[in-house]
């Protein structure tokens, strides 16, 4: 599969980010991935090769994730990241573009959506971060202890990250070595848990229904019915709140969408 790697420099981090030309040249659209908390780009993997028979597609990897920046100084938070897909954007002068979000990416693309409505065409919600409070005080006085990174790195070491996957999945049999190792490379570095303390703190709240009520693109919101971390019953209140979506509710799928179903969420985006 033949792409391209390069680096971006955003507030002094380093932000990775593909891009895979479409197969067809007279293309004009990009779509824009953009992943969940603790995985990267390469959770799309299975549907990038689909996606440029009519996209050029365009993934990155949020700091402190992937192979993007890790930093003991940078405060990452949703609006961070608003400002990071804008400046990357504005870098490779793209205009307007669709865009489909996981998870954490699903509210990153809806703020986008609000903020910045005149570059978006489109979104593809795979289940999105919703309705999810800023961190309050007492949690985020414990994360800004010193010893919390430490703390989070035994939780993840005891836990696995096999066990982690299989936890999010509807069949725990696709879990697969692949997704295994792509989501443990960023535990290697030592200085990621840093980074997700910090973006513990200074995350934000979630879009409130006021501003997701203004959202004027097109939405399809897709939802396992299985999903253990984030219910169907957030889809149905998103459905109620975006003027312009569709909901659709994937039988015996879990939270990762993207490695679960790839072929049910591209027949939709075809």
């Amino acid at each position: 599969m033949s792409y391209y790697n390069h680096t971006f420099h955003h507030d002094g981090i380093a932000v990775d980010y593909c891009i895979y030309p479409s197969h067809k040249k007279e293309t004009a659209h990009t779509i824009l991935l953009l992943h969940g908390f603790l995985a990267s780009g390469s959770c799309f993997h299975s549907m990038i090769p689909r996606l440029r028979s009519r996209y050029h597609v365009l993934t990155l990897d949020f700091p402190p994730f992937g192979n993007s920046g890790k930093s003991a100084t940078t405060a990452f938070s949703y609006d961070y990241y608003t400002r990071l897909v804008i400046s990357l954007l504005n870098y490779l002068q793209i205009e307007k573009l669709h865009i489909a979000g996981h998870s954490m990416g699903g509210q990153i693309a809806m703020r986008l959506a609000y903020e910045h409505p005149d570059r978006i065409a489109k979104l593809f919600l795979f289940a999105p971060s919703s309705y999810m409070l800023p961190t309050d005080a007492f949690s985020s006085l414990i994360a800004s202890a010193g010893i919390f990174p430490s703390i989070m790195r035994l939780v993840f070491e005891a836990s696995s990250v096999v066990g982690f996957l299989r936890h999010l999945v509807a069949d725990p049999e696709q879990v697969t070595l692949r997704m295994v190792v792509a989501y443990s490379i960023p535990f290697m570095d030592k200085t990621l848990f840093t980074g997700l303390a910090d973006f513990i703190q200074a995350r934000g709240g979630d879009l409130p229904n006021d501003s997701l009520q203004q959202i004027q693109a097109e939405t399809l919101i897709f939802w396992g019915s299985k999903d253990p971390l984030l219910p169907p019953s957030i889809g149905y209140r998103l459905l109620a709140e975006l003027p312009h979506a569709t909901l659709h509710i994937l039988p015996d799928a879990g939270h990762l969408l993207p490695e679960e179903t790839p072929e049910t969420l591209l027949a939709y985006m075809d």
